[in-house]
């Protein structure tokens, strides 16, 4: 049965006592001494694959200072590999564990986990970056040795509030590495085209509408009103490659206009989330920018695009311009009332250091190493990334106000008061 609101409303119901119990009991928990503004910082995904801290190391400094808040935000879009771990087939998107310290020097203290490269190196990466990420006690979401533990929140505290992350990943899950209740993994939202699933690994032509798996639905939507419960904010991730009834590569490589924008079902489903209780939802996965629209005063970031981008050369299909520009968001609330939302945009170099390899698509070398860091533009170039973000955004009817080299999203009154 294809998930609707009404259907997961009737669900809901049976949750309804047990939900009220777990409010009474943690309620107080979630309230906090807060003195002041608690500041967000969303960045897009960040596909590290070194330390950069050793192979970049002038570009630390420049990193950091795009990095300022109480919580900052991004996807780990790899999987940890010990030394001597190598892979040679499939995707192969590997980082050591010293890549985890390089994000935590930047200033990065919530991690998102859940995305297609999670499952690059099978069971042996998701359980590397479980462990990595807990022996740095990172706080992160979205992975785990069941799919309880991939499903549940990672609460960080902070002097100003406890956040709350949930995270999730749609399209393009290797096989085996959705989360079962005996099997590592990721918390997959799969998605249904009518009567097929939508992997985002094949074009479907003729496939009725997408819509998301109820079962999963309803797991991750359960997950949002728990956090509810137990956090000042709840922080729900998302990283997303079905686009509409054709496969990621054919919609990226023959430069379909579904590339730039989210797909009707998303902008369904992210409405549900928010009503069950989610404050933030931010998106990866394009991986290029999408628009930002207000929801019942609740910012949905459809895709923040790239923020760390060591992509090898040989994958070509994601490697236009636009891949190559983002924007950092820096979300400011009071309790649960959305105060601002204030941008910069930012590029990454795409030509590294060192030689490339156009033919061996698991180098791992020099020139991926540095290539794809991040850095703040300025004049003319800010100008365009943040114009294309307003008019992205205008269909949502969200209005951004650009300042030079940065923009605020205008704010309706009501918006700050909820």
């Amino acid at each position: 049965m294809p998930f609707t609101l009404s259907s997961e409303r009737r669900i809901g119901r049976t949750v309804c006592i047990a939900g009220a119990l777990l409010c009474a009991c943690t309620i107080a928990g979630a309230q906090s001494a807060n003195t002041g503004a608690l500041t967000i910082t969303l960045t897009g995904q960040s596909m590290i694959r070194s330390d950069i801290r050793q192979t970049a190391p002038a570009a630390v400094p420049v990193i950091q200072g795009l990095l300022t808040g109480d919580v900052v935000f991004t996807n780990f879009e790899a999987a940890v590999a010990e030394k001597g771990q190598t892979v040679h087939e499939g995707r192969g998107f590997l980082a050591p564990p010293e890549a985890l310290d390089a994000l935590t020097t930047f200033g990065f203290n919530l991690l998102a986990l859940s995305d297609n490269h999670a499952f690059d190196l099978k069971v042996a990466g998701i359980q590397n970056t479980l462990r990595g990420a807990e022996k740095r006690k990172i706080v992160h979401a979205g992975t785990g040795n069941n799919l309880t533990e991939a499903s549940a929140a990672g609460y960080l505290r902070t002097p100003k509030g406890t956040v709350a992350l949930i995270a999730s990943a749609s399209g393009l899950i290797a096989p085996g590495g959705r989360a079962t209740a005996d099997r590592p993994g990721v918390n997959e939202l799969r998605v249904e085209a009518g009567d097929k699933e939508n992997e985002a690994t094949a074009d479907l032509p003729g496939a009725a509408p997408n819509t998301p798996n109820p079962e999963d639905a309803q797991r991750i939507l359960q997950s949002i009103r728990d956090a509810h419960q137990r956090a000042d904010l709840v922080v729900v991730y998302q990283h997303n490659h079905v686009f509409g009834n054709h496969s990621f590569a054919t919609i990226f490589t023959e430069g379909m206009q579904e590339r730039l924008a989210p797909n009707d079902w998303l902008k369904k489903w992210t409405h549900a989330e928010v009503d069950a209780g989610a404050d933030i939802i931010v998106m990866h996965g394009a991986p290029l920018l999408h628009g930002i629209e207000i929801y019942h005063g609740k910012p949905i970031f459809y895709d923040l695009g790239n923020f760390i981008y060591n992509l090898s050369p040989t994958i070509s299909y994601i490697h236009e311009p636009m891949n190559w520009e983002s924007a950092v968001a820096y979300v400011q609330f009071q309790g649960r009332n959305l105060q601002s939302i204030s941008l910069r945009p930012i590029v990454m170099n795409y030509i590294g250091e060192g030689q490339p390899d156009m033919h061996d698509d698991y180098a791992d070398n020099q020139f991926i190493h540095t290539r794809g860091l991040p850095s703040p533009v300025t004049g003319a170039r800010a100008g365009y990334i943040l114009q294309r973000l307003a008019e992205l955004s205008q269909p949502f009817g969200t209005e951004l106000e650009i300042k030079g080299d940065t923009a605020d999203v205008k704010l309706e009154r009501d918006s700050r008061r909820q």
